[in-house]
């Protein structure tokens, strides 16, 4: 890479100790979250596993509604006048909790056209608890990414996830049913909530705002974003749903466990992503040279992360789902492998969807998400009755490649920014090495084969000279 100018050391302070925080925190969240997918599945099976699934995604995907890119205006516009974040956060709480309810009465209708049964329907009702609660910390939490003190929002949800993940155990352990499963979730959500409040007062009054003229600015501001994070929302879930309606329920199940690993692996880069978006706001409005170069670090950063990851997913798949769900569940590893290697695209197309949001494009984005939403609806239909989950994993990663390139296009002509992985040739070859190494521990156990894949990756990509401390330190500004 050639020399580029850093950021100022006290901004990029500030952001290493912020990325650091969150890092600590998601590291709590990922823990967690694979021993309660552990403990779940191994509780409820591969049927069961699949309604508690399918009720969560059914919120998850009318969610995205209360949400209606609101959360995204705050933070963008909260970044670019900071003294305003108290307004925005007020009045983007009150239309948010306005817009709850009508989400829960779509996603249990939902649930009742397509035949899921009442144990989905009443699971989705049992979920609206901590849905509710997540509206309001989620809220308040666009105020510390604006401040870039995001370690306050990952401390609170490390003790939410600890704290739900203690409820379930004890759920399990009287044995209290499918239902009781479900409810353990609010538990956690109410202790994320009461710890993003203590920590927003300090930041911003717990209010609702009540200002016509920002509703208003919101709204419009909110709509394309919206429209965008909802079909995005909707092609992410849209397989799920098919192999739902096509598919019997054990199917549903190790593709859900598939999917809840992609998510999972999907919390780390976020930590990036969290910290790089309000600045690449800041930067796209005031200095697009900064622009650039917090882009390329973060597509280096991203791709650091993502090739290996789909390298090493192509190797211990089948340990992997044997680990995290059981052996009811290692028949997921087929297309566990395709969405790790959709993972490691969809690290950078949201990258660019990011740039693009940020730069005042969401249209565009709205456009290409729409592409890759038809696109996916149509082969999922055609291909997922027939062949099953394989094909519905197949389709996520084409979908991802083309988001990829449609993002590339976009942000290099809407923006004027050069989209480029630095370093490719180095990560690319370090995951080879890394390849060889892992490959005779293969049929082991993760807890073996990860830790030696990492350290052995690690070590090659830092002798390529492959991690560029000014590559490091643009991103941090």
């Amino acid at each position: 890479m050639s020399a580029e100018a850093p950021a100022t050391r006290p901004e990029a302070a500030v952001v290493a100790r912020n990325t650091a925080a969150q890092a600590a925190g998601k590291v709590v969240v990922l823990a967690a979250g694979a021993a309660s997918i552990a403990i779940t599945t191994r509780y409820l099976g591969t049927a069961g596993y699949g309604r508690f699934a399918l009720a969560l995604a059914l919120l998850q995907s009318f969610g995205v509604l209360a949400d209606a890119g609101l959360v995204t205006a705050v933070v963008r516009e909260g970044s670019r006048a900071p003294e305003r974040i108290a307004d925005l956060v007020a009045n983007a709480l009150a239309i948010r909790l306005a817009l709850g309810p009508p989400v829960v009465l779509l996603a249990l209708g939902a649930s009742t056209l397509a035949g899921y049964g009442s144990s989905v329907a009443e699971a989705v009702l049992v979920a609206t608890v901590p849905f509710a609660m997540g509206i309001v910390a989620s809220t308040l939490a666009a105020a510390f990414q604006v401040r870039l003190q995001m370690g306050r929002a990952a401390l609170a949800d490390a003790a939410g996830r600890v704290a739900s993940l203690g409820a379930l155990a004890l759920v399990v352990a009287a044995d209290l049913g499918f239902l009781a499963v479900v409810a353990s979730a609010a538990v956690g959500a109410a202790v994320t909530l009461a710890i993003t409040i203590a920590f927003a007062r300090r930041i911003v009054p717990l209010r609702l705002g009540r200002d016509p003229a920002l509703w208003r600015e919101l709204v419009r501001l909110a709509v394309p974003l919206g429209f965008t994070l909802a079909i995005a929302e909707l092609y992410f879930r849209a397989d799920t749903f098919i192999v739902s309606l096509s598919r019997p329920a054990s199917d549903v199940g190790l593709y859900a466990l598939s999917y809840r690993i992609y998510e999972l692996l999907s919390i780390l880069p976020a930590i990036v992503m969290t910290s790089v978006f309000p600045l690449l706001s800041r930067h796209l409005a005031h200095d697009r040279a900064q622009a650039q170069r917090t882009l390329r670090a973060t597509a280096g950063a991203l791709a650091m992360f993502g090739v290996p990851l789909a390298v090493g997913g192509l190797l211990i798949a089948p340990q992997l789902a044997r680990l995290v769900g059981g052996a009811a569940f290692v028949a997921a590893a087929d297309p566990l492998r395709l969405l790790l290697c959709a993972a490691a695209l969809a690290y950078l197309s949201g990258l660019l969807g990011f740039a693009l949001i940020a730069g005042d494009r969401q249209r565009d984005a709205l456009r290409l998400s729409v592409v890759a939403l038809l696109f996916n609806l149509a082969l999922n239909v055609a291909l997922v009755p027939s062949l099953g989950v394989i094909a519905a994993a197949a389709v996520a990663l084409g979908s991802e490649a083309l988001l990829l390139a449609g993002g590339w296009w976009l942000v290099q002509h809407r923006l004027g920014l050069r989209p480029a992985v630095p370093g490719l040739w180095r990560i690319a070859l370090a995951a080879a090495v890394m390849a060889a190494a892992v490959w005779p521990l293969r049929e082991r156990t993760p807890a073996l084969s990860v830790p030696v894949g990492a350290a052995v990756y690690g070590a090659v990509l830092a002798a390529l000279g492959g991690i560029d401390r000014r590559t490091l330190e643009t991103l941090r500004g």
